[in-house]
């Protein structure tokens, strides 16, 4: 973007991004191709300037406004040299902020290694002696408050210098000077209002602009807000919503606990109960087999006893036998 911004009138001009024609109102224009590319302020700001065989990518783009454009970004700034402020991009970089002396040290600085460098120093360089030939132009103030042009340029070569007439000499009266001093003062005093009028205009500028910021910074403030407060409602009902799952899965789990608790102190009472049967069970047979080892032991008993006596009976006779047969 090229630090000669100027302001242009009703121009007819073609943006080759969205092919708008008319009076664009704010424009880029290439420095070093002319007419031929150009483009409006919001496809240049898009990054729509495509570079192709003739127009490079670090070709400096001049930025054109019309009067209301210039009113808008400038606020009614004063041109210096004609010339709307503006700074360069570095193409290799986009960094931003120079101007053509300061993108022409900057590129030698820290792109004097690109393959590209060397053109774009070139057309600086044009650039550079295309500015020292225009002319200069400043404004002088008179002390009655009239504001003149001083145009300082190269002289033209051959040119006559036409010579200024002789006027010949007037006796100025007392009263004729009175006049004049009266007009030049009146002059002064319309010009200090006409100025006045102008700052006025300009004050009412930064204040409307002021409040326009302010209004959209407060509707800004009140969006975020309102989203910020959308998002903690949606964060809180999502936070309850899943402390009350987790709640209603712990619920389930207790219950499935206390379920699985009875569950088991059922099967341990079963079983306690099984032991016992059985324990009485096996109580019932040990005493029966007890008492039938008992009845056993008796009839053992009784069967012995009955077998001694048997035996007894036995010897008695076989003692009595004895006898009788020793004697015959």
């Amino acid at each position: 973007m090229s630090s000669n911004e100027s302001i242009a009138t009703q121009e007819i001009s073609k943006c080759l991004g969205c092919k708008a024609h008319g009076n664009l109102g704010r424009r880029y224009e290439c420095t070093v191709c002319g007419e031929s590319v150009t483009y409006c302020g919001n496809c240049y700001d898009e990054g729509k300037n495509v570079p192709n065989d003739k127009h490079k990518y670090y070709h400096p783009m001049k930025a054109i406004y019309n009067q209301d454009f210039f009113e808008l970004y400038f606020l009614g700034e004063e041109m210096v040299n004609g010339e709307a402020p503006q700074s360069y991009k570095c193409a290799f970089c986009d960094e931003l902020g120079f101007t053509a002396e300061e993108l022409q040290l900057h590129v030698l600085e820290k792109h004097s290694g690109h393959p590209d460098a060397p053109q774009l120093l070139d057309i600086l360089e044009q650039m550079k002696e295309q500015k020292k030939a225009t002319e200069i132009r400043c404004q002088e103030k008179s002390r009655g408050g009239l504001s003149y042009e001083v145009i300082l340029a190269e002289p033209a070569p051959n040119v006559a210098v036409p010579k200024r007439p002789v006027t010949p000499g007037k006796n100025v009266s007392v009263e004729e000077i009175e006049q004049k001093l009266k007009a030049a003062e009146e002059r002064r005093i319309s010009l200090e209002a006409r100025k006045m009028a102008e700052i006025s205009i300009k004050l009412a500028k930064v204040e409307e602009a002021t409040r326009k910021k302010d209004e959209i910074t407060n509707e800004f403030i009140t969006q975020t807000k309102e989203q910020l407060e959308s998002k903690m409602e949606n964060h809180v009902e999502k936070r309850e919503a899943i402390i009350s799952d987790m709640k209603e899965k712990l619920k389930i789990h207790a219950q499935e606990i206390e379920k699985t608790r009875e569950t088991l102190e059922q099967q341990k009472a079963n079983e306690q109960k099984a032991i016992e049967e059985k324990l009485k069970t096996a109580q019932a047979l040990r005493d029966e087999n007890i008492k039938k080892m008992l009845n056993r032991l008796k009839e053992h008993e009784r069967r012995a006893e009955v077998v001694r006596q048997n035996k007894a009976q036995t010897q008695d006779m076989d003692g009595q036998q004895s006898p009788i047969a020793s004697s015959g």
